[in-house]
């Protein structure tokens, strides 16, 4: 069968048109000033090459830069470090020719990576990486015990339905944990289980295997995204039929899902401390190309609490320790007081 392509074609003036409006969007993007927006935070390193996932263990922060072909080109795909205690910034792995995914997890001693098909490990100070889990299906979301890694694999648009992944953290070879589901997008555990969303809802098997079980069924017609816990509830993301989403804290005694926030920004990162959910939202009212606000809110409910906002690009990662909340935009990362 033939193919047919369909041609478009573009007068003069509308090209010229549509590149000075991606021209102001872009600077819109990268030229983050006081005036738009961003008063109360602190910039910890500027001018980096699309910086994205972050983490921290509460005296340094990683994150991860570059990314693309040009980036490998100039020798910017790169992991690097601030100390908290004075802002230096280093490089801990040096990308090169390997673009590092954007997955990060740290423990004591050392920082986890993936180039996409394994799982590294650097010593936080500094010094190689080293190969642990080879064929390693590429990890999105990751979390660990001291034992062992379980992660869900990333998956675009159109994927196969893909199982949980395990495997151990001294190394070795990873396994399917569970069947194989589509639209995976949370994972979260605790002391024996393993928890996971699904377009189906939440389910946890053990750790060790074993049977399914469904511990919240999603009856809305549209998904149920993300998902964190603590050691009374679970929180996620609720989309309507609209495409915007809700905040959801689900209680693991009674099983009742109550509304946090009425408006978070699902593609984005959610995080949580002790007591608080912080996330990002778009600003009411501002359009699409509007500022993006850094919110939290109480566990125990109430009104959310805006941190800051502003006009910014490449917005999605977050990470938070004991004092302040941090974040990523197109060139920079930055930090926030809670």
């Amino acid at each position: 069968m033939t193919k047919l392509r369909r041609t478009v074609l573009i007068s003069r003036p509308t090209l010229a048109l549509f590149l000075l409006l991606f021209a102001i969007f872009a600077c819109r993007s990268t030229n983050q000033t006081k005036d738009q927006g961003w008063t109360k935070l602190k910039v910890l390193s500027d001018k980096e090459d699309h910086p994205s996932k972050i983490v921290t263990d509460g005296e340094a922060l990683y994150y991860i830069t570059g990314g693309t072909v040009a980036s490998m080109n100039e020798g910017t795909n790169n992991i690097k470090k601030i100390l908290l205690k004075d802002g230096t910034v280093s490089v801990l792995v040096k990308g090169g020719k390997i673009i590092p995914d954007e997955m990060l997890a740290a423990d004591d001693k050392f920082l986890y990576w993936s180039d996409g098909g394994n799982i590294m490990r650097v010593p936080k100070g500094g010094g190689e990486s080293e190969k642990i889990i080879p064929g390693a299906p590429k990890p999105d979301e990751i979390v660990m015990d001291d034992e062992n890694f379980y992660w869900v694999i990333w998956g675009g648009e159109g994927s196969p339905p893909s199982p949980l992944m395990v495997a151990p953290k001294v190394g070795g070879e990873p396994k399917e944990l569970t069947p194989r589901y589509l639209g995976t997008s949370g994972i979260s555990i605790d002391r024996d289980n393993v928890y996971w969303m699904t377009g189906e809802g939440i389910k946890k098997i053990s750790k060790k295997g074993g049977e399914v079980i469904d511990v919240y069924r999603n009856t809305s017609k549209s998904p149920s995204l993300g998902l964190l816990q603590d050691a009374d509830n679970f929180y996620f993301a609720q989309m309507n039929s609209r495409g915007h989403s809700a905040l959801m804290k689900l209680s693991k005694k009674s099983g009742e899902a109550t509304q946090l926030a009425a408006s978070i920004n699902h593609v984005m990162d959610f995080v949580a401390d002790a007591d608080s959910i912080y996330y990002f939202d778009d600003v009411p009212g501002k359009g699409s190309f509007g500022p993006t606000a850094l919110m939290k809110v109480s566990k125990a409910g109430g009104s959310p609490v805006e941190l800051d906002q502003g006009i910014g690009g490449w917005l999605r990662y977050l990470t938070v320790d004991a004092k302040q909340v941090y974040f990523t935009d197109i060139s920079r990362v930055n930090a926030i007081a809670k």
